[in-house]
């Protein structure tokens, strides 16, 4: 059926005829998924682009030809492209069928490389030669220019080997990667195009999209390799993201102002848990896989972003069955749901990076099974705890990082051995601070939280050889700026080597080291200031205190100290240590002090200050310290501003809300301190405490 225009568009377009057999609907939204054109009867493929996954949207596009140069248009959702059965401009909606769009002034030759603008309701397409070029149509009914075909340049002008361009989210600006591997930048309006490196990628990259973060990715036909380029970068480079499929015709497109995360949508895809710099989160490019009924153990975990060490996935298609041992073999156990290729990574030099000569197990075939497999730790491989990564997929010879289309990934932290090493796991705690100290102020124990894990390695003689600790802040009431450390009491720094320390926040190494200097004893700083590592939702004064305030934002921290000479496990303080919050340089801490600075310190009861603490403090508003009698951080009626609740035996411990005491929230601690520790001592579990009071 055929559809006439006004008189005003008749006079303007000359009898312009489109063909919308239907009339069909357009998309609901602006997707976030890409579209993939393949084959020499058009099948139109939805594509996701973090794992490369594809699935067949639509077999029957209601032609019998290819239709190529394919754009989404955000203006008013639909699909546009080239269709060669009718050698014209097609419209396709969610229904799937191309309608045929008469267009004014058609070149009469079919194409292979064009989108939809952002900025403009306008298709732009392009065919190298002096005969044809880079033309525009108006999508826009409201132009004159409505369908009317305007060449902007010819194809000698603007002589590119390339096979699509997508538009940039916004700079208005369309970008393309010629056979070569050149990176172009092309002004439509003008036709005028910008060479901006070679990316050190060559093929036919006939599918290319952009997100919302104004990331380009493109698609290679031969391989299905689809790669990341910052086009603004001084050199740009094409970095690999996901095993895509491959095919000899192929053009993509996306909604470019579209995130590649939905989160609108239920997750598909599996993450490790590694910290990130070993590639983990989307943005590192770590290694994810789309969900399917390939995995490793029973069960597989979906996420929209990966979860980073201490956070973890509930993997269970690993066992290591004997240590691993440097030099020797060991035995682990594997367990594979469906088909595939098991791959397996150890960061053996511990530089927080699986190279692709770390390898314990390459492309083993398995399927439906649960073998058992003898590997070699390399003689080289350093002592402590170090990651391991196992991927099972359908595709063979991948990599540590990058997206998949099928399978999972499974990250474990493992301990490497010379023989004699052990390990001693301490029991998690929580750390609950009240950062007004030395007045009780509203004594909510929500000023800082924290989870901290802590593990000792030992040698053969049972004498420390490290100390690691991992924790997680998960709630900050305070309206003052704390910084976190922990003291080793009687540790002396000097005996750190430094050369072995590792330091993570939020699984990113950090340049700096977290021994503090000019101290007596050893203290391991994790920030000055931990307001700076988190984000407060907004219109929520705190972090993770307030009703309705939750935040998916975190901060993490790990740190591993190995120690010149082993120390005698009986000499070693035990768990929780000595972890403890202090002021801010130059920041407003109380009126009783202004800036107080570093030297303002709060203690578990008890705990020795640090050398850096002014003592001078002690004694003043509800404090009662008392040093000569070892009687530090506590009130007259031996109340504390610091509590350590060992977390091992029982379910997360919940802070108290906003302002409201603790003892409200939890009544038996009041028994708990009266009796020295005597009674009540499961005060803190959750079925003795009143629960509205809790956040």
């Amino acid at each position: 059926m055929y559809y006439f225009k006004s008189v005003k568009h008749y006079l303007f377009t000359c009898l312009l005829i489109i063909h919308w057999p239907l009339m069909a609907d357009p998309f609901e939204s602006c997707p976030s998924k890409a579209f993939l054109m393949q084959q020499q009867v058009a099948q139109l493929y939805g594509v996701n682009l973090v794992t490369g996954n594809y699935s067949l949207l639509s077999d029957d596009l209601g032609t019998n030809d290819k239709i190529n140069a394919i754009g989404f248009n955000f203006h008013d959702n639909f699909i546009y492209g080239w269709g060669y059965e009718w050698g014209t401009l097609v419209r396709i909606g969610s229904d799937y069928q191309a309608a045929p769009i008469s267009l004014q002034n058609n070149p009469g030759v079919n194409f292979f490389v064009g989108d939809v603008a952002l900025n403009e309701n306008n298709y732009f397409f392009y065919k190298k030669g002096v005969s044809y070029g880079l033309y525009r149509v108006s999508l826009d009914e409201q132009s004159n220019d409505y369908l009317n075909v305007i060449k902007v340049i010819d194809g000698q002008s603007l002589a590119l080997s390339i096979f699509d361009f997508a538009f940039h989210p916004s700079d208005s600006l369309a970008y393309t990667v010629d056979k070569n591997g050149q990176l172009y930048q092309i002004d439509v309006n003008t036709g005028v195009a910008i060479a901006l490196g070679y990316v050190g990628e060559q093929g036919t990259f006939g599918a290319v999209y952009f997100d919302v973060d104004g990331n380009f990715y493109i698609s290679r036909n031969n391989d299905g390799y689809v790669f990341i380029i910052d086009v603004t970068a001084e050199n740009p480079t094409a970095n690999f993201f996901a095993y895509g499929p491959s095919a000899s015709q192929n053009d993509g497109a996306r909604c470019a102002i579209a995130p590649v995360i939905d989160e609108s949508i239920a997750a598909t895809t599996d993450y490790g848990d590694a910290p990130d710099s070993y590639g983990t989160t989307l943005f590192s490019n770590g290694a994810r896989h789309g969900i399917s009924d390939i995995y490793l153990g029973n069960n597989i975990t979906t996420e929209h972003n990966a979860n980073v060490y201490p956070k973890t996935d509930d993997d269970d298609g690993i066992i290591f069955i004997t240590p691993l041992l440097a030099g020797s073999d060991s035995l682990i156990q594997v367990q594979a749901t469906g088909a595939g290729y098991l791959n397996i990574w150890g960061d053996w030099d511990r530089d927080g990076e699986f190279s692709a000569d770390e390898k314990l197990i390459s492309d083993k075939y398995m399927e439906n099974t649960t073998e058992v497999f003898l590997v070699n730790t390399p003689l080289n491989a350093l002592n402590g705890f170090t990651w391991t990564r196992a991927r099972f997929t359908s595709i063979s010879s991948i990599v540590a990082s990058g997206g998949v289309p099928d399978g999972e990934v499974e990250d474990y932290r493992v301990i490497v051995n010379n023989p004699g090493n052990s390990q001693i796991q301490d029991p998690p705690y929580y750390l609950a601070f009240e950062d007004s100290w030395p007045e009780q102020g509203d004594y909510d124990m929500n000023d800082v939280v924290i989870l901290q894990n802590s593990s000792l390695l030992l040698a053969e003689s049972y004498a420390v050889k490290q100390i690691e600790f991992n924790g997680e802040l998960k709630a900050m009431g305070a309206s003052y700026h704390n910084g976190f450390a922990i003291q080793l009491d009687h540790i002396s720094p000097a005996n750190v080597d430094n050369t072995l320390v590792r330091f993570e926040i939020n699984g990113i190494l950090q340049e700096v080291s977290p021994i503090e200097a000019d101290t007596q004893y050893l203290v391991i700083k994790v920030t000055n200031n931990l307001s700076d590592h988190i984000q407060k939702t907004e219109n929520c004064q705190y972090f993770k205190t307030e009703k309705n305030c939750s935040n998916s934002s975190q901060m993490t921290f790990s740190i591993t100290i190995p120690f010149i000479n082993p120390i005698a496990l009986d000499e070693f303080p035990e768990a929780p240590y000595n972890p403890f919050i202090f002021a801010k340089n130059d920041t407003y801490h109380g009126d009783l002090f202004f800036h107080p600075g570093r030297a303002l310190e709060v203690h578990l009861k008890n705990k020795l200050p640090t050398s850096k603490a002014d003592q001078t403090l002690f004694g003043i508003a509800d404090d009662a310290t008392q040093v000569a009698n070892n009687y530090y951080y506590q009130t007259s009626t031996g109340l504390p501003w610091a509590l350590a609740i060992n977390a091992g035996s029982q379910e997360e411990w919940k802070h108290p809300s906003e302002r409201v005491d603790l003892i409200q929230a939890y009544p038996d601690f009041q028994i708990f301190v009266e009796t020295n520790g005597n009674k009540a001592t499961s005060w803190f579990s959750q079925s003795n405490a009143v629960n509205s009071q809790l956040y």
